[in-house]
């Protein structure tokens, strides 16, 4: 039965075609959520736990729907615990009350919450630790609030350094290190985190004189300068913390957010802050050594000027391929909406990180600002920059094994849902699902990537009234990634005219995969993709190819179904 409908085709305007900027497949994408001085969460530290809780999960959902895929919880914000620590009192900022944890009622631990939340949700979890401050407001020691009586400046008053507008521990002793070591991997040990991440208070910002030069006249190390043995102090720290998280847990990963400018005039221009000589960090020195998996400069300036982040950029991704690492710079979200950021500057920045050899994501600051849509910025991650989720970068230097890829099938269950199956993995860390029109393309690029997932059930439920293609890959605890396996379905492939592709020729020739123990087809092919206006329409072809004539200057849309199952195969378009 062949049936041409020439009016209709006459009455139908051309469909164009629209496309939003492909995103990279690889890409971390990651925010800070801050809990110092309650800048992100808790909203309030009184608020009740199941409060906390739900902010803690609106949070992450906030951050999700905008497309980021690794959240940094700040858990140590000054020698102090946002999780139930054995080493450290429950911070000030969790309840008010230093020391003070959750409820009776309700103990629950606000990292192991996280990180299962997260995972929910297919986000990485960091836990995010401040190495060296002891006490965030000096002129508050006096108040049993706010400092309790096993917080470390009590317990170990002889590790304090003391500042005006800060208390750090200090760097140079041994006896430090091995405590922030031993909270450190306290947290690597018991929580299933996806990396550990340290921030920029090393020596105070403020500068340092003689405060530690006890300390270097009794374990100098052999150092005669006591500049380069404070760099050196830093550097053991992070070595030391790099090596014994390999020995345990070496998937999770280990990373640095050191101030944005590396030393004034590197590279060429660059104004401002000298973070070698005043705090002591050399990131330089990390890569050279290895000793992190990524760094994450933090790069809070608009483009030009003295702090340009057109230049900045460049040389961090530079120095971090040298030496075969990551780097995710650090983006200044809390400024998108004032004067110093123009329009679109998030974006355009974003854009430079995609183009720039070495640089692997974005880490922003800080998450509050995810609700803020500051100069429509979060507007443009959802719909455009961000709109695709995005699998993680795997690190060259460490990888695991590459888990096996699931038997997957589909099944139809009603007019509204498919429902995928496979047998899970327990090595697994997760699964990436994917979902095109076109088998040729799933797994290929982020573009097909539909959902990461990471309960472990092995069945996944795409609500959906159309016919796709689909695949899963399993991720190991590296996020390194197995072959995509494709869905066993029960439809008939299309193979010509591609999906998105042109027909230039006098014929059209549709081509399709021959289904098992077919003996006939049926073909319709429309002006509209919901079959309302079909302009040629067949059954009972004997094979799975035709030639036809159909007028130009029209977008058109085809499916074909075996006479053996009840399934229409996914509806391709083409142009003419």
């Amino acid at each position: 039965m062949q049936k041409i409908v020439g009016v209709l085709l006459a009455l139908l305007a051309v469909t164009g075609y629209a496309k939003m900027e492909a995103a990279p497949k690889h890409e971390f994408r990651g925010v800070w959520l801050s809990t110092v001085a309650n800048i992100d969460w808790p909203q309030d530290k009184y608020d009740s736990e199941a409060k906390k809780q739900a902010d803690l999960v609106d949070f992450l959902d906030t951050l999700k729907d905008a497309g980021i895929n690794a959240v940094l919880f700040q858990v140590r914000p000054a020698c102090d615990a946002m999780y139930d620590s054995p080493y450290e009192p429950w911070s000030y900022w969790f309840s008010g009350t230093q020391g003070k944890g959750p409820s009776a009622d309700s103990l629950w631990d606000p990292l192991e919450f996280a990180v299962t939340e997260a995972h929910k949700r297919g986000m990485e979890l960091h836990a995010w630790v401040n190495p060296y401050r002891a006490v965030h407001a000096p002129d508050m020691i006096d108040s049993s609030f706010y400092l309790h009586e096993s917080h470390v400046f009590k317990t170990h008053p002889e590790w304090i350094l003391k500042f005006n507008s800060v208390y750090i521990l200090d760097p140079g002793q041994q006896a430090v290190r091995d405590y922030i070591l031993n909270v450190f991997m306290d947290i690597v040990n018991r929580y299933d985190i996806d990396g550990l991440h340290m921030d920029d208070y090393f020596y105070p910002y403020s500068g340092i004189n003689n405060e530690d030069s006890l300390t270097f006249e009794k374990e100098s190390r052999g150092f005669s300068d006591i500049h380069d043995w404070r760099r050196n102090n830093i550097n053991l720290l992070v070595q030391t913390v790099s090596d014994s998280i390999d020995e345990v847990k070496p998937w999770v990963k280990w990373g640095i957010s050191p101030f944005g400018i590396y030393r004034p005039n590197i590279p060429a221009g660059i104004e401002g802050f000298d973070a070698w000589s005043v705090l002591y960090c050399d990131p330089l020195a990390w890569l050279e050594a290895g000793s992190v998996d990524y760094i994450t400069p933090q790069c809070y300036w608009q483009f030009g000027g003295g702090q340009d982040y057109g230049k900045l950029i460049p040389y961090w991704a530079s120095q971090a391929k040298k030496h075969k690492r990551h780097f995710y710079p650090g983006q200044a979200m809390y400024r998108a909406g004032t004067e110093r950021f123009p329009q679109g500057e998030i974006p355009r920045q974003i854009r430079l990180n995609r183009k720039t050899d070495g640089c692997q994501g974005s880490i922003f600051f800080t998450a509050n600002n995810f609700y803020q849509n500051p100069k429509n910025t979060i507007d443009s991650l959802k719909k455009d920059l961000y709109a695709k989720p995005a699998l993680w970068p795997v690190y060259s230097h460490q990888k695991g094994k590459v888990i096996k890829s699931p038997a997957v099938f589909a099944e139809r269950m009603g007019d509204e849902k498919i429902m995928l199956t496979w047998e899970p993995d327990p090595e697994a860390w997760g699964y990436v699902v994917y979902r095109s029109k076109s088998q040729k393309e799933l797994g290929r690029t982020g573009e097909t990537i539909l959902d990461i997932i990471t309960d472990g059930e092995g069945k996944y439920p795409d609500l959906t009234n159309e016919q796709w293609f689909y695949a899963v890959s399993a991720l190991n605890y590296y996020k390194l990634e197995s072959k995509p396996a494709f869905a066993v379905y029960d439809f008939v492939a299309p193979r010509r005219p591609y999906i998105g592709s042109e027909a230039k020729g006098w014929w059209v020739p549709f081509v399709w995969e021959a289904y098992p123990q077919a003996e006939h087809y049926h073909i319709q092919v429309a002006t509209d993709k919901d079959f309302s206006f079909v302009v040629y329409e067949e059954r009972l072809l004997p094979r799975n190819r035709l030639n036809k004539q159909l007028p130009k200057g029209y977008t058109y849309y085809w499916r074909i179904k075996a006479d053996n199952t009840e399934e229409w195969s996914p509806v391709w378009t083409f142009k003419r």
